[in-house]
């Protein structure tokens, strides 16, 4: 069946978590590559160091929510530089004893989840909520986002097993699938990258897989095909939600062409979904594409998403 690709660029296009990357372009003041992690050379390799401030409305709402979000964000951080996480630190803001326990209780659970520890923090009761964590880990061969570059094939990787919390575009994996599974699947990331199947990456975040890929072009200043109707996706969902989603797992990926099947297969290997869908060019635009019909979504040259590249 056809697609409707002109609605689904408006969908991308106005989505709120796209329209909140605009303006980051404040952060190049630290000299950043515009990752979500920032690599330090260490030893025969780097150190990774990442953090993530959740949003105050959700923190006040979900306490417990927020704080698995604080620790899977960042352990999805380390994991899309193609490292592997080591530990947590968090900083915690609560009006109360009890929602601190909440928010502490959710970080708990996660990191008990993923198998990365929670080493220390500070907390604070007796004010607005607010919860921020940042995690370290290490990497031999990162995969920066600035790496793509044209002619390069464009994977995503997703776990499909989960479930939408209510209306919120937000698809969790973390009760649904094995956790044992769960402590290992990003290892995945650090397969493609040691082996060199893989040289760039982006997580898939709150702009969803659209938004997200199209960080990543910014960064590498390259363009990008993504073809809707080969993108992996749960079989209920429908494609205009799952494009603006927010998955616990989901990861676009530049790989050479040569290299497609067997980059592919470190994630189906391990139950996950990776699918080839589409090409990097020297472009500054993003395309979605259905067959031979395609339509802009974003022309960076034009007008830049966050300012970062």
């Amino acid at each position: 069946m056809s697609v409707d690709l002109e609605s689904l660029a408006r969908l991308v296009r106005d989505s709120p978590g796209l329209r909140a990357k605009q303006g980051l372009d404040l952060v190049t003041r630290f000299a950043t590559d515009g990752d979500d992690a920032a690599l330090v050379p260490y030893g025969d390799g780097y150190l990774v160091v990442c953090a993530e401030a959740i949003e105050p409305g959700f923190v006040a709402a979900d306490p417990l929510g927020a704080g698995a979000a604080a620790v899977v964000t960042n352990v999805s951080d380390v994991r899309a530089m193609g490292g592997t996480p080591l530990a947590i630190v968090d900083t915690v803001v609560s009006p109360d004893r009890d929602h601190a326990d909440r928010v502490l209780a959710g970080m708990a659970w996660a990191s008990d989840l993923l198998g990365v520890p929670v080493v220390g923090g500070h907390l604070t009761i007796g004010g607005p909520a607010a919860v921020s964590a940042a995690c370290t880990g290490t990497a031999k061969r990162p995969l920066r986002a600035a790496n793509a570059r044209p002619g390069d094939a464009l994977l995503a990787a997703f776990c499909l097993e989960g479930e939408y919390r209510g209306e919120a575009p937000y698809f969790s994996s973390l009760r649904t699938r094995d956790p044992a599974l769960q402590r290992t699947d990003g290892e995945a990331l650090v397969d493609v990258a040691d082996a060199g199947l893989c040289h760039a990456a982006r997580d898939v975040s709150m702009p969803g897989v659209a938004g997200s890929l199209l960080q990543m072009l910014e960064i590498a200043r390259c363009g990008a095909t993504l073809a809707v109707d080969r993108l992996p996706k749960p079989e209920n969902v429908a494609l205009e939600r799952w494009l603006v989603t927010f998955p616990s797992f989901g990861f676009v990926l530049a790989c050479p062409p040569r290299m497609v099947n067997e980059a592919c297969a470190v994630f189906t290997d391990r139950g996950l979904a990776c699918a080839e869908i589409g090409l990097f060019n020297g472009s500054s635009t993003l395309e979605l594409s259905e067959g031979d019909n395609k339509t802009c979504v974003w022309d960076l040259a034009h007008e830049p998403l966050t300012g970062i590249g």
